[in-house]
């Protein structure tokens, strides 16, 4: 399996891995051999690229954080809570039950890496963008080593409720690519507290669990929002989500960004380490972020096209690679005289 920018995605192509929508219903089989209308209907999406698989990439993987199964119950279960008027039917323990599914499968792979390179559809951002803040606020926080099953339980469930409080905000503000009017900003801004008051009054979560919602869009100097506290004033879960929410965020298309790379979000995060982030959970966090994803193709410095194969955390700006058409099979750590110049997503 490869990565495909939207760009070069053409019919005949083969999917590999499903394209779903917000509710975690699936639009596009994977297997599917794509057709002209295919192509047309994921540009109309507003999805950066696709997964596709061929004859050099068919028997390689891409690891995940979670499984597809899994993924497709979280969307569901975020998108009631989001968007249905009978979102008081679905019971806090549904809620942590997903949660307790999703520690449970990254504690299996807790020496994985993050390789996944965002594909969902442009419309369906915030509810894709729970889902995964959820899991890579659990794998930061068993890197951590500082949390117990109990406690990264409770983490996973504020990650996936961290924005439940857009529900009340209009998609036509949320996903604007005009600027805003100051009462939208304040709107916006007023999300952590409508999602905070959203689970204390019909839920009955812990308060970390609550707090970690609340102060998610706090800054580590206190410039954030909406209390402006700072350094251990903030929760720890709120600490561990603001890393995986702002890393999320910016490696995804959005009405007013297009993505940057793995490679830029990790610079962005660890440039503002001390300011916006906790310095300790900002550099646990980018150890275990891969630069160049599994199937991800690059430009190497000899001019040659490559695909990543696989990646070494001690090594990370060394993958190794397939060169491309013709199959020769490199370890960048060994190769001193080669590196990667460009990843092409």
């Amino acid at each position: 399996m490869r990565y495909t920018p939207i760009t070069k995605v053409e019919e005949g192509m083969i999917l590999g891995q499903h394209i779903c929508s917000g509710e975690g219903r699936i639009l596009l089989e994977q297997e599917t051999k794509l057709m002209k209308e295919d192509v047309q209907r994921l540009f109309q999406m507003g999805l950066p690229g696709i997964y596709t698989e061929d004859d050099i990439s068919w028997d390689l993987r891409v690891p995940r954080l979670i499984s597809r199964e899994l993924e497709r119950e979280a969307l569901g279960l975020v998108h009631r809570l989001f968007q249905e008027e009978d979102f008081l039917e679905i019971e806090q323990e549904s809620i942590q039950e997903t949660a307790k599914k999703m520690t449970r499968q990254i504690l299996a792979g807790r020496d994985k890496m993050y390789h996944m390179v965002n594909v969902r559809v442009a419309d369906d951002y915030t509810f894709f963008h729970s889902v995964n803040v959820a899991a890579l606020s659990v794998m930061l926080g068993v890197k951590t080593g500082n949390l117990d099953l109990e406690q990264l339980n409770k983490l996973a469930a504020a990650a996936l409720l961290h924005d439940v409080g857009k529900r009340y905000v209009e998609a036509d503000v949320l996903n604007a690519k005009r600027s805003l009017t100051e009462e939208e900003r304040i709107l916006v801004v007023q999300h952590p507290k409508l999602s905070y008051d959203f689970l204390t009054e019909h839920y009955d979560f812990a308060p970390e669990v609550c707090d970690g919602v609340l102060e998610h869009h706090e800054w580590y100097n206190g410039c954030g929002y909406p209390m402006r506290r700072s350094g251990y004033e903030i929760s720890y879960f709120a600490r561990i989500i603001k890393v995986a929410d702002v890393f999320d965020a910016l490696t995804s298309k959005l009405p007013y960004h297009d993505p940057i790379s793995p490679s830029g979000a990790v610079d962005y995060i660890l440039g503002n380490t001390g300011s916006e982030f906790d310095p300790d959970l900002a550099e646990l966090f980018t150890g275990k972020i891969a630069i160049y994803p599994t199937g991800c193709e690059v430009m190497l410095s000899d001019g040659r096209t490559a695909l990543v194969t696989e990646n070494d955390p001690e090594y990370m700006l060394r993958p190794r690679v397939m060169t491309l058409p013709d199959g020769e099979m490199i370890d960048l750590k060994s190769q001193k005289d080669l590196a990667v110049l460009e990843l092409f997503v």
